[in-house]
């Protein structure tokens, strides 16, 4: 199987503890698992697989705070988000979802930063768009409310256009705040899977084998917002586990034409690549990624299985 095949090639060590933890779902201690594995790089001074790694922090950190969103506990939400911020600044819904944490703890400037930083990543981010605009909506700012209102049209689904347009209409004649409120939290909670939802259903349903159940989840979620490169890259990991490779390599590709420096979406590629039996070009992609990471073990270790047949 093509998830098995990756894995060969991480190196059996500290990493392999905290994702074992990940897998399991205890995300608690796979970011502490993550955390001691970067500190022990650091004092070693490696600097292996850190695209793989900080995903797989981020993705730790992400479903930490949730779990301790869920249970009330906004600030630690906001101190595990701040950290995920801090590894991979360019991801667009780490910023949304530390913004509602912040919203949440009564931080309304840090709450609009977060989601200005996520809407600049993605300006097509829609629930970054319409948490924006609730936060003025809050304040009684009107004016700014349908401004990002206005912007969410262009980007809005179908089905969610009308309740956008009602939304500000609802602003306009100066509906009261709670009919206002009531339908913020109606576009917000009837929208489809977030991103980092999907991607996590999807991981869940390619451990477990359900390789068709995440095709179905991660395509519905690039069909509402498709410049995610991480739902590619998941959707290009499922089609090679069912043998359709050349849908797979499309899906790495994609992924790599919106992040080119997308480490882990250019190892998938350079492995789908090689079992498709392009060894030049499975070759050539890991040349890339030892040039932008030149201690990057999994590439590596691939390029080594590769040389002797390549020779």
């Amino acid at each position: 199987m093509f998830v098995e095949r990756f894995f060969r090639f991480v190196p059996r060590n500290a990493l392999k503890k905290a994702l074992a933890s990940f897998n399991r779902g205890d995300y608690r201690r796979a970011c502490r698992e993550f955390e001691a594995y970067i500190g022990s790089i650091r004092e070693s001074g490696a600097g292996q697989d850190q695209e793989m790694v900080r995903m797989y922090m981020v993705e730790s950190y992400l479903e930490h705070a949730k779990r301790c969103a869920a249970d009330g506990k906004h600030a630690e939400a906001a101190r595990e988000l701040e950290k995920a911020v801090a590894i991979q600044p360019r991801y667009a819904d780490v910023h949304s979802s530390l913004g509602v944490q912040y919203a949440a703890l009564g931080r309304v400037d840090d709450a609009r930063a977060s989601f200005a930083h996520a809407l600049e990543i993605n300006p097509r981010f829609l629930k970054a768009r319409i948490m924006l605009a609730r936060s003025y909506s809050d304040q009684e700012d009107d004016a700014r409310a349908i401004e990002e209102l206005e912007t969410s049209l262009a980007i809005a689904p179908g089905f969610l256009s009308d309740q956008v347009s009602e939304l500000i209409s609802l602003h306009r004649v100066d509906a009261p705040r709670e009919e206002r409120a009531a339908l913020y939290r109606r576009l917000i909670e009837e929208r489809p899977s977030s991103a980092q939802i999907s991607k996590q259903l999807a991981l869940e349903a390619i451990q477990n084998g359900d390789h068709d159940g995440a095709i179905k989840e991660l395509g519905k979620s690039i069909s509402v917002n498709p410049h995610y490169p991480d739902m590619h890259n998941l959707l290009g990991i499922a089609y090679a586990n069912k043998g359709m490779t050349d849908d797979a390599i499309v899906e790495f590709e994609l992924a790599l034409k919106i992040n080119p420096d997308y480490l882990k979406a250019r190892l998938n590629l350079a492995l789908a690549l090689y079992e498709k039996g392009s060894r030049d070009e499975s070759m050539r992609n890991l040349e890339i990624v030892l040039e932008l990471d030149p201690e990057n073990e999994l590439a590596v270790n691939l390029l080594r299985e590769l040389q002797p047949v390549h020779k």
